[in-house]
């Protein structure tokens, strides 16, 4: 597990300050989702391919993209996904 490390809007603010202070809509993060999963469906929601419900980080499309995200230890398992992911997080 890793500790929360940022507070994620879960639906892009764009500077809106009702969207800013709307705590329903706020979520814990690791810093690696925030910079790596949440960056990557926001351009996804930018261009219409998702909507906001997939936004949340426990999402069907988030939980698939960060499985797919995680570091793969290439070591005497060959391809198991590694149990110290680093830099990604601890699941």
């Amino acid at each position: 597990m890793t500790p929360t490390e940022v507070t994620d809007h879960v639906e892009p603010h764009k500077g809106d300050h009702d969207r800013f202070w709307n705590r329903g809509m706020w979520q814990p993060a690791c810093a690696w989702h925030h910079d790596v999963i949440k960056q990557k469906l926001e351009a996804m929601f930018a261009k219409g391919e998702i909507v906001v419900a997939d936004l949340w980080l426990d999402s069907q499309v988030a939980v698939r993209m960060t499985l797919a995200e995680l570091p793969v230890d290439l070591g005497a398992g060959g391809g198991q996904k590694s149990s110290d992911p680093s830099p990604g997080p601890a699941l």
